[in-house]
C-alpha cells in the first residue's frame, strides 16, 4: 500500500473512522445504566410529584433507555438534595435532581448550607414555570390590589421569611399595598383554614397551579379574587390579573421584583452536577425536551391535575445567569426582605 501525504492508506482510512468510533460510545453510554433522581421533596411533595412524573418517561427518549430509579434527599428543606447532586453523586450523567427552585440561589442570601456554584452546574431543563398570585377570601371586602391600597389587609404565613412574607412584602414596597402579615400557621392547609374561618383575609404567594389542580371548586364557586401575580410573566388563565411587573415605578424596584421572583421562572427544575461532559448534558437536554412533548407524558400529567409548562435546560442555564448578575445593591435589600426585614 502507497503513502498518502506520510500516510499509509490504511492509517488515513483508521484516521477518517476515529471521529465515528469516539462517538459511537456517547451514543451507548447509557445501556444497561441507571439514572438516579434525586429529590428534593417528602414522596407525594409538588417536587416529588414532577421528578417522578419526569422519571417515568425520560428513559425512552434516552438512548440506551437506562432504568430509572427515585431517592428522596428531604434534609435541610430540600437542601440535601442538591448538595449531594453537586457534591457527591458521580459527574457521569447518571444523576440528576430536583429541588426547590430558590434553593440554587441560596449563595446569593449568604445561605451557608447550599455549597455550590449554581453557574457551573448542567441545568437541564423545568418541567413549569411557577405564577404565585395574592387571593383574597369571599367574605373580606377585598376585591382587587387597590382595595389592599386602601385599607390594611391581613395575610396568613407560615414565617417572616416565607415565600408568603416576601411577596406581600415586595408588593408593600413597590406597589403601596397594606398587606399586615399574620405569622406561624404551620403550613398552607392550616392558612386556608384561617381564611375560612375569618381570622386572616387572604394569602398572598399561591401557586396558580395548585389552585387549578387542589382548589378548582374556590375558582367555579367564586371564593376567592386573584389580585396580583407575581412571575416574570402572565399566566394565560388571568391576563386580566396585573403582575408585580405592571406596578413597579422605578428601575430599581423592578429590578428587586425580578431578583425575587425570577425563581419562579424556573418552577421546577431539573439539574446535574458539575463536570458532567457536555455530549452528555446535551444528551438529558434533548431526553427532556421530547419527553414535555409525549403524548404519553402529557396525558400522564393531565390524570394528576400537573401544569406542564416546560422550560429547556439552556434557557434555565440563563436565567441562572441572570439572576446572579444582579447588582449587589439589589440583592442586599431583596436579602433584607427574604431575612425577615421589611
Amino acid at each position: 500500500m502507497k503513502p498518502v501525504k506520510g500516510l499509509t492508506m490504511a492509517a488515513l482510512l483508521a484516521s477518517l473512522a476515529a471521529p465515528r468510533a469516539f462517538a459511537q460510545p456517547v451514543v451507548d453510554f447509557y445501556r444497561g445504566k441507571q439514572i438516579e433522581i434525586y429529590l428534593g421533596s417528602s414522596v407525594g411533595g409538588g417536587y416529588d410529584q414532577y421528578g417522578r412524573l419526569l422519571g417515568r418517561h425520560i428513559a425512552r427518549h434516552i438512548p440506551g433507555n437506562p432504568a430509572v430509579v427515585f431517592k428522596n434527599l428531604t434534609a435541610g428543606g430540600g437542601r440535601q438534595a442538591i448538595n449531594y447532586v453537586y457534591n457527591v453523586a458521580p459527574a457521569d450523567g447518571t444523576a440528576i435532581g430536583t429541588t426547590l427552585r430558590t434553593i440554587p440561589f441560596d449563595p446569593l442570601y449568604g445561605e451557608e448550607q447550599t455549597k455550590i456554584d449554581a453557574l457551573k452546574m448542567g441545568w437541564i431543563g423545568s418541567l413549569n414555570s411557577e405564577v404565585s398570585v395574592c387571593v383574597a377570601w369571599n367574605a373580606s371586602p377585598f376585591r382587587t390590589l387597590a382595595d389592599a391600597r386602601q385599607s390594611e389587609m391581613l395575610l396568613g404565613t407560615s414565617g417572616a421569611t416565607s415565600n408568603e412574607a416576601i411577596n406581600a412584602k415586595l408588593l408593600n414596597l413597590v406597589a403601596d399595598t397594606k398587606f399586615k402579615l399574620i405569622h406561624g400557621y404551620p403550613g398552607s392547609t392550616e392558612v386556608h383554614m384561617a381564611m375560612e374561618r375569618g381570622e386572616v383575609q387572604g394569602r398572598c404567594g399561591f401557586g396558580w397551579d395548585s389552585i387549578v389542580a387542589r382548589y378548582r371548586h374556590w375558582i367555579d364557586e367564586k371564593k376567592i379574587s386573584v389580585l396580583a401575580q407575581l412571575a416574570l410573566k402572565k399566566h394565560p388563565d388571568i391576563p386580566e390579573v396585573p403582575s408585580v411587573l405592571d406596578l413597579v415605578k422605578t428601575e430599581a424596584h423592578r429590578q428587586l421584583a425580578e431578583f425575587l421572583i425570577a425563581p419562579n421562572r424556573m418552577g421546577r427544575p431539573f439539574f446535574a452536577p458539575a463536570g458532567v461532559p457536555s455530549e452528555r448534558i446535551d444528551i438529558l437536554r434533548k431526553a427532556f425536551d421530547e419527553t414535555a412533548v409525549d403524548p404519553d407524558f402529557l396525558a400522564d400529567a393531565k390524570k394528576q391535575n400537573m401544569e406542564i409548562s416546560a422550560m429547556n435546560g439552556a434557557d434555565v442555564a440563563s436565567l441562572v445567569q441572570r439572576i446572579y448578575a444582579t447588582p449587589k445593591a439589589v440583592v442586599e435589600i431583596g436579602k433584607r426582605i427574604a431575612g425577615g426585614g421589611d
